[in-house]
C-alpha cells in the first residue's frame, strides 16, 4: 500500500490529530487548505509543532510533504490517482464546498484501486450527504465507481484542539496545542478493501448511530457548559464545568441526554454512562484550559434542529421526558453574544429585531406554541440560565451603587430572588454596555464600571 494521505482541511483536527496519527504510522502527509497563508506557511516550514496538553507536555514536530490551495487542483489530480486514503476535516458548513472541489478529481481518477474517504466532521449523516452530492449529475460509470471503489467512512473525533500559547505562536504560527487523546473510532463496514493499520484507528461495527450519539453526548454536554457557563460569568470551559453551582444543572443535562439516546437506540445504560464520563473527563480537564468563546461561537449552526442542544432536547421529549435543563441551555444560547462571527451575529440580530419566538422557529425549528417552545421563551425572558451565585453577584453590585434604606436592607436581600425587583435589576445591568465579565484563576468575577 502506498503510505500517502491527502488531508483536506489543515486546521486543528486535520493537522493536530489526523496528521499526527498518520505520521506516527509512517505515512507521508499532503494537505489542502482554503486559506492560502496556511498553505504558504506549510510549504515554507515543511513541518509544524504539536504540543499535547499533558504533564509534562509532549512536543512533536510533524513533517509535511506539500500543501495545496484552491488554485492547485491540477497539481492534486495526479496525486489523488495514487493515494489509498483522503481525509476531510473542514467543518460541517464547508462540506458542500470541499465536495465540489474533490468531485472532479475523483472523476478524473484512473486507478481502480479502492479509495477510502475519512469524514472527520461533526455533522448529521455526513457520509450520506457526501454520497448524494457525488451522485448529483453523475454518469453511470462514476456512479459505479462511487458504489464499488470509494469508501465514505464516518469517524468520531473526540480530541480537542486549541491554539498554542501566544509566545509560541509568535515564533511558530502553525503550532497547535491538543488534548491527550489518541483513538479515532470509525465505521468498519464503510471501508473498501482492508483497513490500514493506523495508530489510533478503532474500527467499530454498527456505526450508524455512533456519530449522532457522539454529538448528543460530547457536544450535547459541551454546549450547555459553554452557554450557561458564559452567562454565569465563566470564560474557561473546565472552570464552568467544575463550578459547584453548575453541578445539579449538568447532572440533569446528562440524564436528559442519556434518556433520549438509550430509548432511541436501545443502548446499554451502564456502557452509555461510561461514554458520558469520557465527555465529562474531557470538559473538566484543567490541562486543556479551553476558552468558552471558542466552543460557543457560531450559534446559528449549533442551534440547529439536530445539533448539540435542540437534538438531545427533542429526542428526550420524544421519549416522554421533558428536557427542563436543555430548555434552559437553549435559552442561554439565544442570549449568548460573546462572539463576533457571522452566525452568532445573525442569531442576535433576529432576536433583537423579531424576538426569541421567531428566532427559535427559524434557527431551531421549534414552534413557539409547543410546550418546549414556551419553556424556552420563558427561560429566555426570565433569564433562568442565571444561577444563584451569579444573581447574588449582580445583586451585590446593584446595592453597592444603589443602597436601599437601612430599615429595608435586610428584607430586600432576603427576598431578592423572589421579588419583583429581580428582573428590574437584571435588565438594568444586562442592558448596560459597560458590563464586563472576566474569569480569573479558578473563579468568575463580575465587574461593573463605566467605560472611559
Amino acid at each position: 500500500m502506498n503510505k500517502v494521505v491527502i488531508i483536506f482541511g489543515a486546521g486543528k483536527i486535520g493537522r493536530g490529530f489526523i496528521g499526527q496519527l498518520f505520521h506516527r504510522s509512517g505515512w507521508k502527509l499532503f494537505f489542502f487548505d482554503a486559506i492560502q497563508s496556511v498553505v504558504d506557511l506549510l510549504n515554507k516550514e515543511k513541518k509544524y509543532r504539536v504540543e499535547i496538553a499533558s504533564v509534562p507536555p509532549q512536543i512533536e514536530y510533524i513533517p509535511v510533504e506539500q500543501a495545496f490551495g484552491p488554485g492547485d487542483q491540477h497539481l492534486l489530480a495526479p496525486l489523488i490517482d495514487t493515494v489509498p486514503i483522503i481525509v476531510t476535516s473542514v467543518g460541517a458548513n464547508n462540506i458542500e464546498k470541499v465536495v465540489s472541489f474533490i468531485k472532479p478529481l475523483l472523476q478524473q481518477r484512473k486507478s481502480n484501486q479502492p479509495l477510502n474517504w475519512l469524514i472527520c466532521e461533526n455533522a448529521d449523516n455526513p457520509a450520506r450527504h457526501i454520497r448524494n452530492l457525488l451522485l448529483q449529475g453523475a454518469d453511470e460509470a462514476f456512479k459505479k465507481r462511487i458504489e464499488e471503489n470509494i469508501g465514505l467512512v464516518e469517524t468520531q473525533v473526540l480530541r480537542t484542539g486549541m491554539p498554542a500559547s501566544p509566545d509560541i505562536l509568535a515564533k511558530e504560527p502553525l503550532a497547535l496545542r491538543m488534548q491527550n487523546w489518541w483513538t479515532l473510532p470509525l465505521d468498519k463496514a464503510a471501508f473498501k478493501g482492508p483497513i490500514p493499520p493506523i495508530t489510533g484507528f478503532l474500527p467499530k461495527e454498527n456505526f450508524g448511530n455512533e456519530l449522532l450519539r457522539k454529538i448528543y453526548t460530547f457536544n450535547g454536554t459541551n454546549g450547555p457548559i459553554a452557554y450557561v457557563g458564559w452567562m454565569n460569568g465563566y470564560r474557561i470551559l473546565h472552570e464552568a464545568a467544575l463550578a459547584p453551582e453548575m453541578k445539579d444543572f449538568l447532572r440533569q443535562i446528562l440524564e436528559e441526554s442519556a434518556h433520549g439516546l438509550i430509548h432511541e437506540f436501545n443502548l446499554d445504560p451502564e456502557e452509555h454512562k461510561q461514554f458520558q464520563q469520557l465527555a465529562l473527563q474531557k470538559y473538566t480537564d484543567p490541562a486543556l484550559n479551553d476558552q468558552i468563546e471558542r466552543n460557543a461561537r457560531d450559534t446559528k449552526r449549533k442551534l440547529g434542529p439536530r445539533e448539540r442542544l435542540v437534538g438531545p432536547a427533542t429526542l428526550c421529549l420524544k421519549h416522554e421526558r421533558f428536557p427542563e435543563a436543555y430548555a434552559i441551555a437553549i435559552a442561554a444560547a439565544y442570549a449568548y453574544n460573546g462572539s463576533d462571527d457571522s452566525g452568532t451575529m445573525e442569531v442576535q440580530q433576529m432576536v433583537k429585531e423579531k424576538g426569541i419566538e421567531t428566532a427559535m422557529e427559524v434557527f431551531s425549528g421549534i414552534d413557539r406554541h409547543s410546550t418546549l417552545g414556551e419553556k424556552i421563551v420563558q427561560a429566555f425572558k426570565e433569564r433562568k440560565y442565571l444561577l444563584k451565585k451569579m444573581i447574588e453577584l449582580i445583586k451585590d453590585k446593584f446595592y453597592e451603587s444603589n443602597p436601599p434604606c437601612s430599615s429595608c436592607m435586610s428584607s430586600r436581600r432576603m427576598s431578592f430572588v423572589e421579588s419583583r425587583r429581580k428582573n428590574f435589576i437584571l435588565d438594568r445591568y444586562f442592558k448596560r454596555e459597560n458590563m464586563e465579565i472576566y474569569s480569573r484563576a479558578s473563579r468568575s468575577r463580575v465587574i461593573l464600571g463605566r467605560r472611559s
